[in-house]
């Protein structure tokens, strides 16, 4: 029986059979053959999930001065079940993912349709013709133990088997240009070899032909400015030989606006890997500091969000303190961390770990405790309490459910019995937590509620008029903030309406009321 791929909004997509094979690569020779009449050079995206999709897009859309396209784009998706859904999907010129960034829908729009130099495929012989392959395949890191960072670790399982699947594909001339967050010695250690033993076995002279590795971290921040995040910001770059940083460069230079973000080359690819895992612990430890600060400033009777903004005044030095939240989520300081801390016995055999790193995920993977406290505070025994969530992303107007705050948040709520209701206007299905139904609608969400948790940020959320969502309730519910979505003046309005109102961070909330 045929297998089907099912898209978040329930579409479903058989696999492809031997003959739609047979047939796919036909087709991307003849593409490629036209492509490369028109001299543009050829590119494989390996990945199309919320960074390798956009990428995409963003190569497809670079131009020469006179206006033409420089690449043409292969989008490659394994034909899996769980995510073949994601190449029909694009070939109707429709993103895979969802985002408040109206120029994602614009750009897949126009490389697809109007430019027709951007395509999806799950066929490997898309890796034969491409110049440049650029890999965005997803690299975890594995925590085994809630709040116990220090014992996680990394498979690279999944990762070496695409770099074989490169190997045994593509030309000796083919530059891979490694934009997955890696640990620190992932392309000299990992990626090298894999390829230098494939292409071994193919015949090819790797003392004339050396592979071509280099590695430039995405900084990619999916919300309002998903796009601007890839082009429009500072890239840095290296790679394993000279010819790598070469060619990296060139290629990034084209589609990316170097001129007002230059480029940064590091003398090694190591460096690059570094860089990035440690980008990404120093902000995951800047939260952490900022959610005891919050703890603190609420025994106090003080406003942290206002103190952070104070301190946020003398710039270059303090302005990019981070705010405390339900906590810290996504793809990147979620585990970044512990792929640096893991790297450092696996890979280069130091007997060491990176202690206030791993204390900061382990204090952000358990900061939901402090809003489930925050419910507690009132509703000592949860069982049968009627919590309304309002938020299961990890992020403000994004669809993006990793690692999401709101999991533990809920998973832990649901342990202890109570009765919970989720919304989120960006997600249509959780599949993290499958069980759990996302409500679509406000009002049938909130109807009855005890509890109500601004979670995140959205826009939606940050619009309501507290007037609006208690008739909604019809219920005097205890409104739980997590991050100073509610404006002070909103805060009076709920507890004039009756309401109490908890919110991290903010201990001054008895002194507005008259």
């Amino acid at each position: 029986m045929q297998k089907n791929s099912i898209a978040p909004d329930g579409r479903e997509f058989v696999l492809p059979t031997k003959e739609e094979s047979i047939l796919e690569k036909e087709k991307i020779n003849q593409i490629t053959e036209q492509q490369r009449k028109l001299g543009r050079k050829i590119v494989a995206v390996q990945g199309l999930g919320f960074v390798g999709c956009v990428m995409a897009v963003v190569i497809a859309d670079a131009e020469d001065k006179h206006g033409n396209p420089i690449y043409f784009v292969h989008g490659h998706q394994r034909a899996s079940v769980r995510s073949y859904w994601k190449v029909p999907v694009i070939n109707t010129g429709e993103p895979p993912v969802r985002s408040s960034d109206k120029e994602v829908p614009e750009l897949f729009t126009r490389c697809i349709k109007e430019k027709k130099n951007f395509r999806a495929t799950w066929h490997n012989y898309a890796y034969e013709l491409a110049d440049i392959v650029v890999v965005d395949i997803q690299l975890d890191a594995t925590k085994p133990y809630f709040g116990e960072a220090e014992k996680g670790y990394c498979d690279l399982s999944a990762f070496r088997d695409g770099m074989r699947n490169l190997g045994r594909f593509i030309r000796p001339d083919c530059l891979i240009l490694v934009e997955t967050t890696v640990p620190p010695g992932t392309c000299e250690r990992v990626v090298k070899p894999i390829i230098e033993e494939e292409f071994t076995k193919r015949g090819i002279d790797i003392k004339k032909n050396p592979p071509l590795i280099a590695h430039s971290y995405e900084r990619v921040m999916p919300g309002a400015n998903y796009v601007r995040s890839i082009r429009n910001f500072w890239r840095v770059y290296s790679g394993i030989n000279e010819k790598s940083k070469t060619l990296a460069k060139e290629f990034l230079t084209d589609i990316l606006d170097v001129e007002n973000y230059p480029l940064t080359e590091l003398e090694n690819t190591n460096a690059s890997e570094l860089a990035k895992v440690m980008e990404n612990s120093y902000r995951a430890t800047n939260i952490a500091l900022t959610l005891e600060w919050a703890k603190f400033a609420e025994k106090i009777g003080v406003n942290i969000f206002k103190v952070r903004e104070a301190i946020r005044k003398r710039k270059g030095t303090h302005d990019n303190m981070l705010r405390p939240s339900l906590g810290v989520g996504g793809y990147c300081l979620t585990k970044d961390p512990v792929l640096a801390n893991w790297s450092m016995k696996a890979i280069f055999d130091i007997d060491d770990t990176l202690d206030v790193a791993i204390r900061s995920v382990n204090i952000n993977d358990t900061m939901p405790l402090h809003t489930i406290e925050l419910i507690k505070s009132e509703y000592p025994e949860l069982e049968d309490v009627k919590i309304a969530v309002l938020g299961i992303s990890y992020l403000e107007d994004l669809g993006d459910t990793r690692h999401s705050p709101s999991y533990t948040l809920v998973r832990i709520l649901n342990e202890q019995w109570a009765i919970v209701k989720a919304h989120d206007p960006y997600v249509l299905y959780w599949k993290e937590m499958e069980n759990v139904k996302v409500h679509k609608k406000l009002k049938p969400t909130v109807h009855n509620a005890d509890v109500i948790v601004f979670a995140v940020g959205h826009t939606e959320y940050k619009n309501i008029e507290p007037e609006d969502l208690i008739n909604m309730c019809e219920t005097k519910p205890l409104i739980i903030d997590c991050s100073n979505f509610i404006s002070d003046e909103k805060i009076k309005k709920y507890l004039e309406l009756g309401c109490k109102v908890k919110c991290v961070g903010k201990g001054h909330i008895n002194s507005l009321v008259a």
